[in-house]
């Protein structure tokens, strides 16, 4: 099922619910973003114009490798096909730039893949978090995520066939690691969790997996936890119902990061059910 809204910051690519063994992940490095000369030109006067401004601002910038979402599309069989390949922060952050994106396809833009997560407590609350120090949409609500890292976010698979072991991204793995991060959530304190789907930010041009992630502890106990980061200065909280989510969503469109949106709109799907998702989505068309 696809969704296209021009209206819209974002459009959803596949959705379900999907465990980490129903993920059909194609990884193919030599699939990377299309560098002509002129290309290479722009992105590199691009960088260097970047760096500066943030040395000038005293904040951390580097080029992490990431993947780069080609595709995606749920199968028959209940399963969601991804086709990855390698790209990088650099490429994203220059080829961003409306500048270079107008008139563009996704295909000859960076197109990297990030994952976010509305984080659920066990007694029904979910985690918000209102974007400072960051470099796109300052002052927005948004969930808990971050980049797809290729250094970071695989595992290692050794064929049954005694074939060579091979390297898999996990974007389950992804997540958790940016949960861990940004909150200081372990593991151990994850009941369940799945993947609901991929949006893609059509602003920012970029790829997102959506997460549900539910905990085994009470949202008192999150706020004892230790963030190993400090990018989300004040977590805010959401006790969810149909009305509050409702509320919000209405309240706050247009001011909810372009995947944070579509994430909220999939989990509530999900609790709610498509009458409710379908009334949403039509608020924001008009």
């Amino acid at each position: 099922m696809r969704y296209t809204m021009t209206m819209l910051e974002f459009a959803i690519l596949a959705r379900g619910l999907f465990r980490p063994d129903q993920l059909n992940i194609i990884y193919d490095p030599a699939l990377r973003m299309p560098l002509s000369s002129e290309v290479q030109e722009w992105m590199e006067q691009e960088w260097q114009r970047k760096l500066a401004a943030a040395r000038a601002k005293g904040t951390p910038l580097y080029d992490a490798r990431l993947f780069r979402l080609i595709s995606a599309d749920t199968q028959p069989d209940g399963t969601l096909r991804l086709v990855l390949g390698d790209g990088s922060y650099k490429e994203y952050v220059t080829t961003r730039d409306p500048a270079f994106a107008t008139g563009r396809s996704r295909a000859e833009l960076g197109n990297v893949l990030a994952v976010c997560s509305v984080v659920e407590t066990d007694d029904g609350y979910i985690l918000l978090d209102k974007r400072q120090g960051v470099d796109g949409y300052v002052g927005r609500y948004h969930v808990i995520g971050g980049f797809f890292e290729r250094d970071l976010d695989t595992q290692a698979v050794a064929p049954s066939t005694g074939a060579a072991t091979h390297i898999t991204p996990d974007p389950f793995r992804a997540i958790q690691r940016e949960i861990r991060e940004e909150t200081g959530i372990q593991q151990a304190d994850i009941r369940e969790q799945y993947c609901l789907g991929v949006v893609y930010d059509l602003t920012m041009p970029h790829g997102e997996m959506c997460f549900l992630t539910r905990l085994r502890i009470p949202l008192a106990e999150v706020q004892t936890r230790v963030p190993e980061e400090q990018e989300i200065q004040q977590m805010r909280s959401l006790r969810v119902t149909p009305e509050s989510l409702t509320a919000f969503l209405r309240t706050h469109h247009g001011n909810i990061s372009p995947t944070g949106e579509p994430n909220l709109l999939l989990y509530g799907a999900l609790l709610f059910g498509e009458e409710w998702f379908e009334g949403m989505m039509e608020y924001m068309r008009e």
